[in-house]
């Protein structure tokens, strides 16, 4: 059988780029022994809102049993020593967690089934593990630890990587080079008529699930031919592009469509509210109130956005007017992403991620604002949290014209930068003539595209031009373990370049 267990006396990592990166993940945690008290107490804090839980439910189910009528009850609240965690299993140690976290990253992110299949098949990782008497978790273990790591644990682990690289001497962190990127997010493209049969669809889809949860299900035969007849129309509007008197067509299609969405919010309203009403009243044990109150929570927003939806379209579609971005619903499934058009390139629905770069090729900076934000007013926040985590004030910051703020450039100056580099047109109209002439400011912004190659490595070694997560933090979560694994790469190719040179020297 190709595939039975073989027993091996020895089995040895191969001499890979995962080995070193591993390797340099290794060292970190050797030297800065706080990022893995911080997980610690990451899943100490995970485990004891799980247990909080449980405690709950069993005050709940203790409530509705009835006692002898001679001895009073009380319901026992939990207190502070009842969430102490220490039967049950072990957990999964600090390190394992650490080592998927970064590994994730390596792989690409938080595909799933692709990275967490690579980081469980991985000899290499097997390796690293049970010469600490460490094994691997199931995957489901793994995805939910991991998760349950902070986002401030997180930029703790990048600070302790660029301790690391100062007194490594790689780098000293005195250049700051800025810029943004495009990331497409884990949704389609927003089209009015898919957007309002998909949420009219996901309405009905999780209104048959309070059934399961406790409550009366909405269930409406009149809304369900309501949506087939809207994906009819959606289907209709999408082929029907490019042919004679199809704008015409068009309106004529999307006006039943804003009809039918209209009836079908108003079938559905009424049915939400008496969920509403019912889950006040709903007796059930906290845990799973909990499940129903969030999923009725989603069924408001849904319906909400889909009277957001329907006046774009109305706006838009059939009365010719420009909707401003900010009020229209870009996706169904992330309401944090924006409409990212940059630098004549092909616009994406997404996120618009500022990274801050040393000379050295160090990521030092990670910024990502809500939606489409404006570069201008992310300099100084960019460079108050580089600063705030090296320690470090760059003598050289540089950055395009997209980041041309008087305000911005000036407050930089202030703080010691030496050389505040904004190339461009609008750059130039702020900076006086005798710094813009100077050696030092055309060194600037000669070395400014160095930032483009950051940002093709990123892309196409990290996968960090799209996203899985969906949601701010969760994105931003996705983002900071690219990060983290880039500048592990980045550290082994300075630790092998420093051996190569001491061996030259050497002989």
């Amino acid at each position: 059988m190709p595939f039975s267990p073989v027993s091996l006396m020895f089995v040895a990592p191969p001499d890979s780029e995962l080995f070193a990166f591993l390797q340099e993940a290794h060292r970190l945690v050797e030297r800065e022994p706080q990022v893995l008290e911080r997980i610690d107490a990451d899943l100490d804090r995970h485990g004891q809102e799980k247990k909080a839980l449980r405690l709950e439910d069993a005050e709940w189910r203790q409530a509705r049993t009835l006692g002898l009528p001679t001895v009073p009850w009380e319901p026992a609240r939990p207190e502070a020593e009842d969430l102490r965690l220490a039967g049950g299993r072990p957990r999964t140690p600090a390190y394992v967690v650490f080592m998927f976290l970064i590994g994730r990253g390596y792989h690409g992110g938080f595909k799933s089934a692709e990275a967490t299949t690579l980081l469980l098949e991985s000899t290499t990782l097997a390796v690293f593990l049970t010469n600490q008497g460490m094994t691997m978790p199931g995957r489901s273990t793994l995805n939910e630890l991991v998760n349950a790591v902070s986002n401030e644990t997180r930029e703790e682990i990048l600070a302790a990587q660029l301790r690391m690289v100062l007194r490594e001497r790689w780098d000293d962190l005195s250049t700051l080079l800025v810029d943004s990127t495009a990331v497409a997010g884990n949704t389609q493209w927003p089209k009015d008529s898919q957007l309002m049969v998909d949420l009219v669809a996901r309405l009905l889809r999780r209104g048959a699930k309070l059934e399961r949860l406790g409550l009366a299900p909405i269930a409406d035969p009149i809304a369900d031919k309501l949506l087939r007849r809207m994906m009819s129309l959606h289907k209709r509007i999408s082929m029907g592009g490019g042919k004679p008197g199809s704008q015409r067509e068009r309106k004529k299609l999307y006006r039943k469509l804003l009809d039918l969405a209209r009836r079908a919010a108003e079938r559905l309203e009424p049915e939400l509210q008496r969920v509403e009403k019912a889950l006040a009243k709903l007796d059930v044990p906290p845990s799973r109130r909990q499940r129903v109150a969030r999923l009725v929570q989603w069924l408001r927003t849904d319906l909400v956005n889909l009277g957001r939806v329907r006046t774009c379209c109305q706006a838009r579609v059939m009365d010719g007017r420009k909707v401003p971005v900010g009020e229209k619903v870009l996706s169904v499934s992330d309401p944090d992403v924006g409409f990212i058009a940059k630098g004549g390139r092909e616009p994406v629905v997404g996120y618009k991620p500022q990274l801050g770069r040393s000379a050295g090729g160090f990521v030092a900076g990670l910024i990502l604002p809500q939606g489409n934000a404006a570069d201008s007013g992310q300099l100084v926040p960019m460079f108050d949290q580089v600063v705030g985590r090296t320690g470090v004030v760059p003598q050289t910051v540089s950055v395009d014209d997209g980041y041309s703020s008087r305000e911005g450039r000036g407050q930089l100056r202030e703080n010691g930068v030496k050389v505040m580099s904004i190339s461009g047109a609008k750059g130039k109209n702020i900076t006086p003539l005798e710094e813009w002439d100077d050696p030092e400011y055309v060194a600037a912004r000669n070395g400014r595209s160095a930032v483009e190659s950051l940002m093709f490595s990123l892309k196409d070694g990290f996968d960090f031009g799209r996203v899985a997560r969906r949601g701010l933090e969760n994105v931003r979560a996705e983002l900071l373990e690219k990060v983290l694994a880039y500048n592990f790469c980045r550290m082994a190719v300075c630790r092998r370049a420093a051996a190569e040179a001491g061996q030259r020297l050497a002989s």
